[in-house]
């Protein structure tokens, strides 16, 4: 049995690893949305290579969700969790993202009247029920422009029920712990393979191929695959150094790779394998994310205020982006737009953590397995 994973609320045993991976994750994401709200606010255009960094960011976001949530229910299978267990293991992840998803939702509908969310009050109530359920891109692509970063969330949630729900079935089917995790998982990757290559040639890349729920929650599997993996097989965490360099080399190649002289793939490739390829790499990085147990002291605060912060960040700053978009159109200059997008940014995630998250984590069960 390997070590448990501290829990996010626990500061003082938290990992440093996991934290900077966080960290970069959001800052990539902040640098394609925000970056190009500052870009055109200065009159000048963002580089392509910094508008590619939020799929990248998103992409780590994934596995390393897919990483910690995967040794969180490999610990449960392997110590025959019943299902009272598994329902704790959903309230404990329900009671981390859901309240303030809820809390963003009103708060964002409360701004849309402003301008600059993609649909009026109208719209918006035509399609306030799927965002209420995180339907909003279940089987199909975004029913609207309106609070955009939430499919990301959709992909998550559906993942964190979906995964558990089919490893208690397995349980029910008599197949032992490690077999049935390894069938769930193959499920997990072979089904939004399968659904993509179900998707017309002329399906739009960002709004249906990276964006539907079915689609994508293999990139949360290659997450899990390197749990397993690494519980599997001790010695890949010595190897921590070279799989470092192969998958930061892979994600960093898939980046520049406009810049070869030749096509990496066809387009239609491109769309069945580069989650997963890309996926692979961040999972390659996953063993020295979790062997970094400490930074260096003048990092070390920033980092893990970033982190702290990055889903309050996350939920506020496109909508506060595509706000500060409509305030400039409407004559608010340049310097009180910027001053008011990062304020206001700093200030919604601050206020996040410290109002809701904070005092929900505080209130979820334990998770210790009776099964």
């Amino acid at each position: 049995m390997t070590q448990p994973l501290a829990s996010f609320e626990d500061t003082r045993h938290r990992l440093a690893g996991p934290d900077l991976a966080r960290c970069i994750a959001i800052v990539c994401v902040l640098i394609t949305h925000d970056g190009g709200l500052v870009a055109a606010l200065l009159g000048v255009g963002l580089p392509l290579h910094l508008a590619f960094l939020g799929f990248f960011g998103v992409m780590l976001f994934f596995v390393l969700s897919g990483v910690l949530i995967g040794t969180l229910m490999l610990d449960l299978v392997e110590r025959g969790a019943g299902l009272g267990d598994w329902w704790v293991f959903l309230r404990r992840r329900w009671a981390r993202t859901l309240p303030a998803y809820a809390a963003s939702l009103v708060i964002i509908a409360a701004l849309t009247p402003l301008g600059g969310q993609g649909v009026d009050m109208a719209g918006l109530g035509r399609v306030w029920g799927f965002y209420a359920t995180l339907t909003q891109n279940l089987f199909w692509r975004p029913v609207s422009p309106w609070f955009g970063q939430s499919w990301s969330l959709g992909v998550e949630e559906w993942f964190y029920l979906g995964f558990p729900a089919l490893l208690v079935l397995a349980g029910w089917l008599r197949a032992p712990g490690r077999v049935g995790f390894g069938v769930v998982l193959t499920l997990f990757v072979v089904v939004p393979i399968g659904w993509r290559l179900g998707l017309a040639p002329d399906a739009d890349w960002d709004e249906a191929t990276s964006k539907i729920v079915a689609c994508r929650l293999d990139s949360l599997a290659c997450g899990v695959a390197a749990a397993l993996a690494m519980r599997g097989c001790a010695g890949l965490r010595r190897l921590w150094a070279p799989c470092l360099a192969i998958g930061a080399a892979m994600v960093i190649g898939i980046w520049w790779s406009d810049c070869l002289p030749f096509p990496l793939w066809s387009e239609g490739v491109k769309r069945i394998v580069l989650f997963d390829v890309v996926g692979l790499g961040f999972a390659l990085c996953m063993p020295a994310a979790l062997r970094l147990r400490r930074l260096p002291r003048p990092a070390a605060g920033l980092v893990r205020s970033l982190s702290t912060h990055s889903y309050g960040l996350y939920l506020c700053h496109l909508p506060l982006a595509l706000l500060t978009g409509e305030l400039h159109a409407r004559g608010l200059g340049a310097l009180p737009c910027l001053v008011f997008l990062a304020l206001a940014t700093i200030g919604g995630a601050a206020l996040s953590w410290r109002c809701i998250e904070r005092p929900c984590l505080r209130l979820r069960p334990a998770q210790t397995p009776t099964g």
